[in-house]
């Protein structure tokens, strides 16, 4: 939520935070990840109001009720407009696993991670975004001899976790009213909606996430 990194962040025109998600794949590895979520972009679909993200997590999302989106997207026009437009943004998120990946298969892992913020963010990767995905593995879970099944599975696992990270930042934020302007936040705006982000210790399943 609105933590550290997180306090000045925004995600379009709401309150971005901080987020985290993870899983552990069908061979036994841990994959995680943190999100600072400050994009230019918007985390939420204008048709329905459901967060971009949730679309890809298991269960369809329940879209806000249409008196509640049309109300939001009143309440947003009226706050674009006293507030102009021109910031420049940065999403940085760290994706993490115990397995024992190479430089170049966490090289890979990253790039695949991005596309996990292309899924919750939209537009992504703009010029005014300096979107940067950073990987650690510490290698206490060694890849089984032909890896290529295993590394699959990391690498669509980052894709995912990612996007959960940015649901749960935008889920958990709180909304600002300050020098630069006034952003609402998610549940400011729709109310808290089933599958509240909870605590990350919890937040583990086995096989694909």
């Amino acid at each position: 939520g609105t933590v550290g990194a997180g306090t000045g962040a925004v995600a379009g025109e709401l309150k971005g935070g901080v987020g985290t998600a993870s899983v552990r794949t069908a061979c036994g590895a841990t994959v995680a990840a943190l999100a600072v979520v400050n994009a230019a972009g918007s985390a939420v679909d204008p048709r329905t109001g459901v967060l971009y993200g949730a679309y890809g997590a298991g269960q369809p999302p329940e879209p806000p009720a249409p008196a509640t989106h049309e109300a939001a997207r009143r309440r947003l026009a009226e706050l674009r407009a006293a507030r102009g437009t021109g910031h420049f943004n940065t999403t940085i998120a760290v994706v993490a696993t115990d397995a024992g990946l190479t430089r170049a298969q966490a090289q890979k892992l990253a790039g695949t991670a991005h596309d996990g913020l292309a899924r919750a963010v939209r537009p992504v990767h703009l010029l005014t975004d300096g979107d940067t995905v950073f990987v650690l593995a510490t290698g206490r879970t060694p890849l089984p001899e032909e890896p290529t099944s295993a590394l699959n599975g990391i690498l669509a696992a980052g894709a995912d976790v990612l996007a959960r990270a940015v649901v749960k930042a935008v889920r958990a934020a709180r909304g600002v009213d300050g020098p630069g302007g006034t952003f609402p936040s998610y549940s400011d705006l729709y109310g808290e909606l089933p599958g509240k982000p909870h605590d990350n210790r919890n937040d583990h399943h086995n096989g694909t996430p």
